[in-house]
């Protein structure tokens, strides 16, 4: 299933898709976008079914409680919410438009990249791990974006990323998704946000 959004400042895409066999995915995501950022996270829950996606859903109600907050409170909050749950993977971007400044605060295996307009390529080294509840060390890192970029999220189900040349050459996201997405059977828990700035 995929669902758009669109602030006029930054377009994204969602895909997601469970398990083949698996009523429920335990992946979840969100997308917050107001007057003055836009924030994407991917979340995966350890394990599969039921009981990854409570703990997804738990991490993503975190989230929205703290979306004024930087990335790193809200991983915090995430954490704080894992207590009494299996736990959770978990990559938080916010883009400020003021600043034209992105945050990123990452704990465990969820990809991101952004893909400037000239050529260079942002790729953080995920954190291992994953949230427990546990106390935790949070580190988070800033940089600049500029219009034309073109960015992803996505979960450890992802195998085959689109490359980054048909990322460069993204025309509109609503009308090329099917470029993106292949519908086939997943061996695991499926979630990808693509992205662009304007």
């Amino acid at each position: 299933m995929s669902t758009y959004y669109n602030d006029q400042k930054i377009e994204v895409l969602a895909f997601e898709q469970a398990k083949s066999g698996n009523v429920c995915s335990g992946d979840a995501y969100t997308v917050i976008q107001t007057t003055n950022y836009t924030i994407c996270a991917v979340v995966d829950g350890l394990g599969s079914g039921e009981g990854a996606l409570q703990s997804a859903k738990a991490c993503v109600a975190a989230i929205h409680s703290f979306q004024n907050e930087s990335v790193g409170s809200m991983i915090t909050a995430c954490n704080q919410a894992m207590y009494n749950k299996r736990g959770a993977v978990v990559t938080i971007i916010k883009f400020e438009y003021s600043t034209k400044k992105l945050s990123y605060c990452n704990h465990g295996n969820i990809g991101f990249a952004l893909y400037g307009v000239d050529g260079t390529t942002i790729q953080p080294v995920p954190t291992r791990g994953f949230l427990s509840g546990k106390k935790l060390s949070v580190k988070s890192s800033t940089y600049s974006y500029s219009n034309g970029s073109t960015f992803i999220l996505y979960s450890d189900g992802v195998k085959h990323r689109p490359d980054k040349k048909i990322l460069a050459k993204i025309g509109s996201l609503k009308k090329d998704k099917d470029v993106f997405f292949e519908k086939s059977e997943a061996q695991d828990d499926v979630t990808m946000l693509i992205g662009k700035i304007y």
